[in-house]
């Protein structure tokens, strides 16, 4: 009876191995290739989307003529890995901030949207690029409406802390701006804010 059970946990075993799938490796023909500055001119970086659709004409001309108010830097956006697009505005040359807009899909629950954002954020801040800013604003959009928004400032966020979350960590060096209804009662029921 021992042997049966034996080699039925083997055989198990061995199938559920086989089960798993195997990592695709990437393609090392498959690059992204930035373009390098010259003399003073602002760079845009592509913030990679699903479909790879060519800019119209009006977000051409919208992206330059706001290029004279603000740009958009390299600023690593990796991860917000829940976030169906994540868009960063530069504003430090005139206000010491960078605009964070970091969108889910219109399935995704706001709490948790929000509760993703800021867990995500604390490594997001961490970022040489970013922690030095003075304020990093953290705008979250579910199927386009704006359910929260935090201004954080980098230097008030104690990363070293090991009692608290680190969506609590975040919080704590922030400043809430707006909260709907929805995650302002999910913030309530996990005890992140009043």
């Amino acid at each position: 009876m021992k042997k049966l059970i034996f080699s039925a946990a083997i055989i198990l075993s061995l199938g559920l191995a086989g089960c798993g799938e195997a990592e695709k490796p990437i393609p090392k023909n498959e690059t992204i290739e930035y373009p390098k500055p010259t003399g003073d001119q602002k760079i845009e970086y592509p913030i990679p989307k699903e479909n790879n659709a060519e800019q119209s004409e009006t977000e051409v001309e919208k992206n330059e003529s706001n290029e004279n108010q603000q740009s958009t830097n390299i600023v690593d956006t990796s991860f917000f890995k829940f976030a169906k697009s994540v868009e960063v505005i530069d504003n430090r040359a005139s206000q010491n901030n960078l605009l964070v807009w970091i969108d889910y899909s219109a399935d995704s629950e706001p709490g948790m949207s929000t509760l993703n954002t800021l867990n995500q954020a604390f490594y997001f801040l961490q970022q040489s690029d970013v922690i030095n800013t003075g304020t990093v604003t953290l705008a979250i959009r579910v199927d386009d409406v704006k359910v929260a928004q935090f201004n954080v400032t980098p230097s008030n966020v104690d990363f070293n802390n090991t009692q608290l979350g680190m969506a609590d960590i975040v919080v704590n060096g922030s400043e809430i701006e707006y909260l709907n209804e929805g995650v302002k009662a999910f913030g309530q029921v996990m005890e992140m804010w009043d």
